[in-house]
């Protein structure tokens, strides 16, 4: 490496700086283990996908180191100085083309040209908007005399007039079922016992006739198209299926005669070789064979172009200069999601959703995939969103947010899926509490439920059995007689009440022994921690408690401190076609910058002006509770002994702390 570059160590890796015209110059001399990236992708970036795509020259979609350094060749032998792009100008004076070279006067006498075609011959600077309209109306013109010479070539006349377009779509949706009447007539003609079998069948009709017909229309669409009797045409005058009517109307005006096999295929071929004809016109700008003229404008819209955007590219590309900047943006963010009142900057479009979904995990971040929709463009697109601060309670699957792209258009964002990674240590902290929360939560409503459900079927089954036993009494008292039937059912009301009672009495007995011996443990164990705690001195107290904490919240603060370190930007760019050659680690700090939570100011004055804001405690009562637990705490030392307090009578239960 000849050159003295400049480095800089950002993102957790060194990197070479790229700030002058100098440096973008000797690009060709960085090797290439140095560049923060390899390749990336024309489309779906923040740069004008024009420029990229003058880069791109073997065109296959991508733009490889080897593309970037062609260009710096180019662009040295086009202009003077290359310090003019680290200003991204859309308009250059002509004096900094390099009169020099032939590619340089070649750009100059084509500038020149164009100027004088919009009739700014005397200007001394030339714009990207003056080489694009004047490229445009080169291609336009070309475009038109391409279409009109191949027009002349083969010209074939439409075959129904002005109503050829019309007819071609009620024939391409007619002709399956057109086809499929002339398969079920021969068919028929083959065997007249199946005619019943291949027509509309009654049995059918009678399964939907009670519905609203209206909201059956594609039942009656697969019934044949019309009556099937074994004929090998369809009449003109033949009473056609109501869900095709419409485009039958539109069909058989052009038709003089009973439409045969060979008659319907005719009309099928003539509509065939009119779209073939039509598009044999379509032409692109790839089509045309562009003259010496058309390729010097081409070449100064492509210098315009890049002047504008080619720093852009190398401070993203070379380096993540944009990324790492303050204020800035990099070209892969693709604007802001709001959600969960905060805003989120590392938003990227997804390209290929089945490689996000494999790779996008390995960043280490808290991921969510909108799915966002734009009714006003008409357009649809999948991002995913870094959350780097804030927590995760209200984050779920099917929650709306809405996002802003680059242009400030707003689409409706809907989140699909989530990959679950820390977010910051204090999160973690508190994440195994909540989740044993939200267990402790989940079985209390499992249990409740199934108790409810239980009893609700012990009730429906009492009932029912009483019920049967009623009957059986009335049938009993029926035939036995009516003093008899008294004497019997009060036998059996006496004797039913003994068994509940004895049952019940058991079942109870086996409850409360069940419910004493559960509070005795816990009773126990609340004895044993306490008692324990109680041992200690008053300073190992709070390192108890810090150390219970610790025991709780450690595994999970330290594995999201480990993930945290690791936090990369690196996967989800080749999730989307990116090479990227170096990491891009988002610390924590560098993550707080990515995202906003909403910061409310905080007064009584506000809360005031809720008027259904829960009233606020004086604060003489939490005083009060703090001396009744207090109070509490010393009379439980009193008690057990823990030590002896001062005026006060030893403890008259001699109780003793277990060991």
């Amino acid at each position: 490496m000849s050159y003295n570059w400049n480095f800089a160590y950002v993102g957790g890796v060194p990197r070479v700086k790229i700030a002058t015209g100098e440096d973008i110059a000797h690009l060709g001399e960085l090797n290439e283990k140095m560049w923060t990236v390899l390749s990336c992708p024309v489309k779906g970036l923040e740069i004008d996908e024009k420029s990229l795509d003058y880069m791109d020259t073997n065109k296959d979609g991508l733009v490889h180191v080897s593309e970037v350094v062609a260009t710096v060749e180019w662009l040295k032998k086009s202009l003077k100085n290359l310090d003019i792009l680290t200003t991204n100008p859309d308009t250059i004076p002509l004096a900094v083309l390099n009169e020099e070279t032939e590619e340089g006067q070649q750009l100059l006498a084509a500038a020149k040209h164009i100027l004088e075609g919009l009739g700014k011959a005397d200007a001394a600077e030339i714009s990207l908007a003056d080489s694009s309209s004047s490229l445009e109306s080169f291609l336009n013109t070309k475009l038109e005399a391409l279409k009109a010479e191949r027009a002349a070539q083969t010209a074939v006349e439409a075959p129904f007039a002005d109503q050829t377009e019309a007819v071609a779509e009620a024939y391409a949706a007619l002709d399956a079922k057109v086809k499929d009447y002339f398969l079920r007539s021969r068919l028929a003609g083959f065997a007249a016992e199946s005619t019943a079998a291949l027509d509309v069948q009654v049995a059918q009709i009678e399964a939907i006739s009670a519905a609203n017909l209206t909201e059956k229309t594609a039942d009656i669409a697969g019934y044949p198209i019309a009556r099937i009797t074994g004929t090998t045409v369809l009449p003109l005058d033949a009473a056609i299926n109501p869900a095709w009517a419409a485009q039958w109307a539109v069909v058989k005006p052009f038709f003089k005669e009973d439409i045969t096999e060979a008659s319907w295929a005719e009309v099928g071929a003539k509509l065939a070789a009119f779209a073939d004809y039509n598009k044999s016109l379509e032409v692109s700008e790839a089509d045309i064979e562009l003259d010496e003229e058309t390729k010097s404008i081409q070449l100064v819209d492509k210098l315009l172009h890049l002047t504008r955007d080619f720093y852009t590219l190398v401070r993203n590309y070379v380096t993540f200069t944009d990324f790492y900047t303050p204020d800035e943006k990099a070209v892969f963010q693709a604007g802001r999601l709001y959600i969960d009142q905060r805003a989120c900057d590392l938003c990227v479009k997804v390209a290929d959703a089945g490689a996000m979904a494999a790779q996008a995990a390995n960043s280490g971040m808290f991921l969510v995939f909108c799915d966002c929709t734009n009714k006003v463009l008409g357009q649809t697109m999948q991002i995913v969103a870094a959350l780097t601060v804030g927590d995760i309670n209200n984050i779920k699957v099917g929650k709306n947010a809405i996002f802003y792209d680059r242009q400030g258009n707003d689409w409706d964002a809907r989140v699909t899926n989530i990959i679950d990674n820390p977010i910051s240590i204090k999160q973690a902290f508190w994440s195994p509490y909540k989740k044993m929360g939200n267990f402790l939560e989940e079985k209390i409503r499992s249990m409740a439920a199934s108790k409810e459900s239980a009893i609700t079927d012990k009730a429906t089954a009492s009932i029912d059995a009483k019920a049967d036993a009623a009957a059986a009494s009335t049938a009993e008292a029926t035939t036995a007689g009516a003093e008899g039937s008294a004497a019997t059912a009060a036998n059996a009301k006496d004797a039913g009440k003994a068994a509940a009672s004895s049952f019940d009495i058991a079942k109870f007995a086996g409850i409360f022994a069940a419910i004493g011996m559960a509070i005795g443990f816990i009773g126990s164990f609340i004895t044993a921690m306490v008692t324990g705690f109680l041992k200690l001195t008053w300073w190992q107290m709070p390192l108890c408690i810090i150390a219970i904490l610790l025991l709780i919240s450690g595994p999970s603060m330290f594995l999201a401190w480990m993930k945290l370190r690791k936090r990369n930007i690196s996967p989800i760019l080749n999730a989307n076609g990116w090479a990227v050659n170096a990491a891009a680690m988002i610390n924590t700090k560098f993550g707080t910058s990515l995202c906003e939570i909403a910061k409310f100011p905080l007064s009584a004055k506000m809360r005031k002006q809720d008027p259904f804001a829960d009233k606020s405690t004086p604060w003489w009562v939490y005083l009060l509770w703090v001396l009744v637990i207090a109070v509490a705490v010393v009379a439980a030392c009193w008690f057990f002994k823990v030590f002896e307090i001062p005026y006060l009578p030893a403890s008259p239960y001699g109780v003793t702390p277990a060991a």
